[in-house]
């Protein structure tokens, strides 16, 4: 008993130590931090803890639903005409797409299928721009379609949580617009993987 009593002594006194350098260190820049920060970031190392994976951390996904009346090929481009439909709703345009083969093939050759499509509004774009030149990483947003090894067809995107919570207090402005992609990007691969406007 006394051992773990110890145990846990230690663990207390390192846990209010790092608390203090991070304090020391970073107190200015914490107060200015986003509310949702800090869960966004523990959700995040969980994700990455969990799976080893920092990549399951920082996307979301929706499985297509492929009804029996169609191909997987129909099903994807009737996905692909939604989710540009979406995207037109919330003043976003695709800005460019790219089939890439795996394994050296395309689906209708026997390989598994990956498509990526881009959506940008060149207006929000600019605003971010002005604010942070290093946003330029999360442009323009993407969709990725992917065929995964038992044929099951899957709609991903960056969760732009991060990029809107992660750090100090977006300005309203700017909060506002990122908040509207974010719920186009959302919606486009909801409505896309359900197969309905």
């Amino acid at each position: 008993m006394k051992l773990l009593k110890g145990i846990f002594t230690i663990i207390g006194a390192l846990v209010v130590a790092g608390l203090l350098l991070v304090g020391i260190k970073y107190g200015s820049s914490l107060g200015k931090m986003d509310g949702q920060a800090l869960g966004l970031y523990m959700d995040m190392a969980d994700k990455v803890l969990t799976t080893g994976d920092p990549a399951k951390g920082m996307v979301i996904k929706r499985k297509l639903i492929i009804p029996e009346d169609m191909s997987k090929e129909e099903a994807i481009e009737n996905a692909k005409e939604i989710m540009d439909e979406v995207a037109d709703e919330h003043g976003l345009a695709k800005v460019d797409e790219k089939t890439m083969p795996r394994g050296g093939k395309f689906m209708k050759d026997g390989g598994l299928y990956t498509h990526i499509r881009s959506y940008c509004s060149p207006s929000i774009a600019d605003i971010f721009l002005s604010y942070s030149g290093e946003f330029v990483g999360f442009m323009p947003c993407r969709v990725g379609i992917v065929e995964d090894k038992n044929g099951d067809i899957w709609l991903y995107t960056m969760a732009l949580d991060m990029m809107i919570h992660g750090g100090h207090t977006l300005p309203p402005e700017l909060l506002e617009y990122a908040t509207t992609v974010k719920e186009a990007m959302e919606q486009m691969i909801e409505k896309g993987a359900a197969g309905e406007e």
